[in-house]
């Protein structure tokens, strides 16, 4: 296993470790929120025996650094972040792209925007922002539709001012993601907790400028596969 740092060119530092043969087919793992590059540990010891697995820490997590500026986890920054990750291990040929709930986020992000090319695409509970809000609206009024809502009222508690900082500092939020069933309960650190809240705030309820050139293309014009979980393994 080899270990190593990227700097973006906003200057942010991200934390990136590859195992498996060098010369078998690639594949980047993106991790979600509160997680850092340490959720794809199973995974890699499944996947490097005839891959090579890259996994990296997303800026606010792991040992990758944590950028103050709220504007620093917008989609647009992170999905250049995952282009730059993947033209450093791997600039001559696509690989493949492996990816879970924030980490599909971004993925989606990227894909949709032409920012990246790979090989094929497998996302873990996690559907672009225009999915999501596309399939709520139009459930609006339906049982699924009333219950995703209710589940999703975390988000904004999410986005308040500092009482998500305080319920962190006093390991309440913890301890409510340790709850979550999906984890395994899997301990999250208080500063995974914390800067990952950034990611609500930058990007969901709020009104961000259009980014520049043409509309995205929803297709990605690659195979995916996307897997939703819906009961918890043993």
């Amino acid at each position: 296993m080899s270990y190593r740092t990227v700097t973006m060119d906003d200057g942010v530092r991200l934390a990136v470790r590859e195992s498996g043969p060098a010369d078998a087919p690639i594949i980047v793992c993106v991790h979600g929120y509160p997680d850092d590059g340490t959720v794809w540990d199973g995974v890699e010891q499944l996947l490097n025996a005839d891959h090579r697995v890259v996994v990296y820490d997303v800026r606010g997590a792991g040992r990758s650094d944590r950028p103050h500026s709220r504007d620093a986890y917008l989609l647009d920054r992170l999905a250049t972040d995952l282009a730059a990750i993947i033209e450093e291990v791997s600039p001559a040929a696509p690989v493949h792209l492996l990816a879970h709930d924030w980490g599909s986020l971004q993925a989606w992000h990227a894909l949709t925007r032409k920012m990246i090319t790979v090989r094929s695409y497998t996302s873990i509970s996690g559907p672009s922002l225009h999915q999501a809000g596309r399939w709520m609206r139009s459930h609006l009024r339906t049982r699924a539709g009333l219950r995703q809502a209710f589940s999703s009222t975390y988000i904004g508690f999410f986005r308040l001012p500092l009482l998500p900082e305080a319920a962190t500092r006093i390991g309440a939020l913890g301890g409510l993601i340790r709850r979550d069933t999906s984890r395994l309960g899997k301990p999250a650190s208080r500063e995974d907790i914390r800067w990952g809240l950034e990611l609500y705030r930058a990007n969901m309820g709020t009104k961000k400028p259009a980014r520049s050139g043409p509309r995205p293309d929803r297709t990605v014009g690659v195979p995916v596969m996307v897997l939703a979980p819906s009961a918890t393994a043993t």
